[in-house]
């Protein structure tokens, strides 16, 4: 195979997995164009079915009109031998016989409508339940490609198809970590804004015994009673 004729059939084979692939990706829009079409065509097969049996009604019709003319002459043939009327008789048997072959004509066409409105109206009835079934398949398919959606969407937010848990939890440990930092911040400029002031240092000293020390109630009251003992001053 020359390189040319290689380099064709390169390009057919990547048309052709092109194509696959536009073909997959619209399917169910593909379809549903297709149940369209055949939609379509049911009922121009329904509108013909229709036409096809109201020829036949009027078949029927021009048959059942044969036969009462044919019964008629038959009649007038009769009378006309009762009276001894032979050539009267014929002419009437002739004017049925003439009658008879247009309805034989008739009843050939009425027995080709029959046989057209059965097979017709069998082929609709078959195209009516393809189409139906076909219709709940693509309702199904639908459904079925929304759930896998959904399936992939989830798969995606936790992680399962780029990772992106890994990113959300790395996230908040990132978040939690500048907040620990801050609360830190904060209280350690609590702490030095209270050292500025002294609080702390009198605190301390508090703690050891050192300086003043608010007295109880119970302090108090010794200090009143001793100062009643020690009476009024020299």
């Amino acid at each position: 195979m020359s390189i040319w004729k290689k380099v064709v059939t390169a390009f057919r084979g990547g048309a052709s997995e092109v194509g696959e692939a536009i073909v997959d990706k619209n399917a169910i829009r593909i379809l549903d164009q297709e149940v369209r079409d055949a939609e379509a065509a049911l009922l121009r097969a329904r509108n013909g079915l229709v036409e096809i049996k109201a020829k036949h009604k009027l078949s029927l019709q021009r048959l059942d009109a044969f036969n009462s003319d044919i019964q008629n002459w038959e009649g007038k043939a009769m009378a006309a031998l009762n009276k001894g009327e032979e050539a009267l008789a014929t002419e009437c048997a002739n004017k049925v016989a003439e009658i008879e072959a247009q309805r034989n004509q008739e009843q050939a066409l009425a027995d080709q409508f029959s046989k057209q409105v059965e097979v017709l109206h069998g082929q609709v009835l078959k195209a009516e339940a393809q189409i139906k079934g076909l219709k709940q398949q693509i309702e199904m398919a639908k459904a079925r490609e929304t759930v896998q959606k959904a399936r992939v969407a989830t798969a995606a937010a936790t992680g399962g198809a780029n990772g992106a848990l890994e990113t959300a939890v790395d996230s908040l440990a990132r978040i939690k970590a500048r907040q620990d930092e801050q609360d830190a911040r904060l209280e350690a400029a609590e702490e030095l804004a209270g050292a500025a002031k002294g609080g702390d240092l009198e605190r301390r000293l508090q703690d050891a015994g050192i300086g003043s020390q608010a007295g109880s109630g119970a302090d108090v009251l010794a200090r009143l009673k001793a100062k009643q003992n020690a009476g009024p001053a020299q």
